[in-house]
């Protein structure tokens, strides 16, 4: 059996096709992304060029998923199309061109199938660790172990919103840094209040942003589920990217356009959390909301 999930995030739209045994077990074959950057005029309002943009990415994923036709194929929407004020006319255009409708899920799902996914992949034990995955329109923090979900909340926040509020200069300027932590302390005072009620064993980072770092820490072994960044590799990593400029960004490795523009949001998101929280490990789980989302599907 063969489902394709299509991830319609604030920035990405991901289609990733997983095989299933008999079983039940699943592993992910294909991959394939378009960088869409539906928040690019706002994120209440999808522009033109970005509606197009989406429109042709669900073309393509149409053409693509031809050549799978008993796959069953489903697609989630998150922060930027829960948010747009002509999400509906998107949603019709997507459905038109490629007979899928995009399923919007609240910020509370999003996490839930993020938790899901995760447990399957990163090292979670008796002790609770805080799971950050961070998005285009929203970043979403679960405290969890093995076992259960402490708490849970999605935050407004995502790195395209950032980016439009503070990064009014590239390389970033100190006082615009200053400006975001000040920022991120408001915004994020009941999770600051929950990360000192919990000792927090990992960070643990799902999905794009992490990907990046992962990437450019180049220490994981690409078949492993998980991989650890060192505290002396992240903060090497860290300021190599606020420091540079979008030109210089643009020519590392693995790093698309959309990525460079956004990356610096990203870690200093990253090390605003990590530096509230008494541990050195930084955890990156190849599993998230899709493969949650793979998990919640093959248990109905």
């Amino acid at each position: 059996m063969q489902i394709a999930i299509i991830d319609c995030g604030t920035n990405t739209f991901t289609l990733s096709l997983f095989e299933v045994d008999n079983s039940n077990q699943f592993r992910r074959s294909l991959k394939d992304r378009h960088y869409v950057e539906l928040a690019e005029e706002g994120i209440h309002q999808i522009g033109p060029k970005a509606f197009q943009r989406g429109v042709a990415a669900f073309q393509a994923f149409h053409d693509f998923l031809q050549q799978y036709p008993k796959a069953k194929a489903l697609a989630i929407g998150t922060a930027a199309l829960r948010r747009a004020a002509n999400r509906n006319d998107f949603l019709d255009a997507v459905e038109a061109v490629s007979g899928i409708r995009i399923q919007i899920i609240d910020g509370s799902k999003e996490a839930e199938l993020i938790y899901r996914g995760v447990r399957t992949a990163a090292p979670l034990s008796a002790t609770p660790s805080l799971i950050m995955d961070i998005g285009g329109g929203s970043v979403e923090f679960i405290i969890a172990d093995q076992e259960r979900v402490y708490w849970a909340k999605s935050y407004p926040i995502g790195v395209a919103v950032l980016f439009k509020n503070f990064q009014h200069s590239d390389p970033i300027h100190i006082t615009h840094v200053q400006q975001l932590n000040k920022h991120l302390e408001k915004e994020l005072s009941d999770l600051l209040e929950q990360l000192e009620a919990h000792a927090i064993e990992h960070l643990i980072g799902a999905s794009g942003s992490f990907d990046v770092l992962d990437s450019l820490n180049g220490a994981k072994d690409a078949t492993a589920s998980f991989g650890y960044i060192q505290p002396d590799a992240f903060e090497a990593i860290y300021q190599q990217l606020v420091e540079s400029s979008y030109e210089q960004r643009l020519v590392t490795k693995n790093l698309s356009s959309t990525r460079a523009k956004l990356i610096v949001m990203s870690v200093l998101l990253i090390r605003f959390i990590h530096q509230k929280i008494n541990t050195p490990n930084l955890v990156v789980s190849d599993h998230a909301m899709r493969e949650g989302l793979v998990y919640e599907l093959l248990e109905q």
